[in-house]
């Protein structure tokens, strides 16, 4: 070959390597961003990210198979096929790039995914040796805080629990991605095995981790787990550090108003309601769900039009919300048809079958119940108004008290109806009082 030719061919071949480089290198940036997508719960788009790797990565290392960056090529490659689930990719892949490769270091994080690929596939027996043999070698970086997260995962679904708690540990002093899941398994797994210091401890880890904010589901469904698992108060016990979390005022207010339900459901009202007033007090869509919750709680309170009025007043900042909007309609139809009342008494019937059914307002329609009744006691559908406020009442004096009016009305289609006796004057009276309803909501 001539000098001129030789320097031709240095030329092809240099201009090629740089292809090659800048194929892997743009293969990792694209990986890096399905990272972050995966941290933040974005799962179609990481795994949109990680084809693309895939795509990248192979392409790359079909244009130069015993090239330079072969193996680290085939490395990015297999750890793309784990992330997208497919397992036996992930494995040939891995295997091959331990083949190919004179490097220790790529060997061993070869060794680290490919012990990952058992994990995910149940094979513990095969993947803990892997892991094992990884971690003597591998120097410290995010690789080898991946690899003891994976050997955690492995050892405590083999039920070594010792030595799973060690590399969790040491799994959450890696990058943020590795430190928010071993957190996430440390609760779910100190939930499960009955250590109740290790899931708080990990609660309290995920909480000072801004990056966890991100994707507080994740979270969410944790706490559900343990709310079904150890109860309502063990799980909201783990929220110890919620006043001081680092998350995002978002995805703080979401996870505060999953406090007010545990808190609820363990039967501390008071707590929960003092936790979705502070939420309320915020923005975004916890805020606007929190006021939701606080109206619909003063509606199922409310004893009288003033009540109802505050509830109204809690909801007016969430207008845009479709619940919050549907609420406020029923308000103002109850409202408009408890003014009708003035003129005809019916108005007060049509109001307490809105507190009734649509605002979830009992005391409210049971005191317009028996407004309506006190103001036309002759109208036919005051026997049902008494029924309806008779269903609504707790107390057993209240409810013989509203039994002593009713024995005056024995003869009513609507008592008749209730005792399960023949009442045939009932379906045209229903068909009257609808009548006369919808002619009053008209105007």
């Amino acid at each position: 070959m001539s000098a001129r030719g030789a320097a031709l061919a240095g030329v092809v071949l240099l201009w090629a390597g740089c292809v090659y480089y800048n194929a892997l290198y743009n293969a990792e940036h694209v990986f890096a961003q399905g990272e972050a997508e995966r941290a933040a719960g974005r799962d179609s788009l990481a795994r949109a990210r990680y084809l693309e790797v895939v795509e990248k990565a192979a392409k790359g290392y079909r244009m130069e198979p015993t090239g330079e960056w072969a193996d680290d090529a085939l490395l990015l490659l297999g750890r793309a096929y784990l992330r997208i689930g497919d397992l036996r990719a992930a494995r040939a892949t891995l295997e091959r790039a331990e083949q190919i490769t004179d490097d220790d270091q790529v060997r061993l994080s070869a060794r680290v995914y490919l012990g990952a690929a058992y994990v995910e596939a149940g094979e513990l027996e095969a993947a803990i040796p892997l892991l094992n043999e990884a971690l003597r070698g591998l120097r410290p970086g995010p690789i080898r805080a991946e690899g003891h997260l994976w050997r955690a995962r492995a050892l405590l679904a083999h039920d070594e629990p010792d030595a799973g708690w060690w590399d969790l540990d040491q799994a959450a002093a890696g990058p943020a991605g590795v430190r928010v899941a071993a957190a996430l398994d440390g609760v779910a797994w100190g939930v499960r095995t009955n250590r109740p210091e290790r899931a708080k401890a990990s609660m309290d880890r995920l909480l000072a981790e801004s990056s966890a904010g991100q994707s507080p589901d994740t979270v969410v469904a944790l706490l559900g787990m343990a709310a079904e698992q150890v109860g309502p108060i063990a799980a909201v016990s783990l929220l110890g550090a919620v006043d001081t979390t680092r998350w995002g005022p978002v995805a703080r207010g979401r996870i505060r108003l999953v406090q007010a339900d545990l808190l609820r459901l363990a039967g501390d009202t008071l707590g929960a309601r003092r936790v979705v007033s502070r939420v309320a007090d915020g923005f975004g869509d916890a805020a606007v769900r929190a006021r939701t919750e606080l109206a619909r709680w003063r509606l199922a309170g409310a004893q009288d039009l003033v009540d109802a009025r505050d509830a109204g007043t809690v909801l007016l900042p969430a207008a845009a919300d479709s619940e919050a909007a549907k609420l406020l309609a029923s308000l103002g139809e109850m409202n408009a048809l408890a003014a009708a009342g003035l003129e005809n008494p019916l108005g007060l019937f049509g109001a307490a079958e809105v507190a009734r059914d649509q605002l979830g307002a009992p005391g409210l329609a049971r005191g317009l119940f028996l407004a309506y009744a006190d103001q036309d006691p002759d109208a036919p559908w005051s026997a049902k108004a008494l029924l309806a406020a008779l269903a609504l009442t707790e107390d057993e004096g209240g409810r013989a008290w509203l039994r002593g009016r009713l024995e005056g009305r024995a003869d009513s289609p609507y008592v008749l109806a209730a005792r399960g006796e023949p009442a045939p004057e009932l379906e045209p009276l229903e068909e009257e009082l609808g009548r006369r309803l919808q002619e009053i909501k008209a105007r």
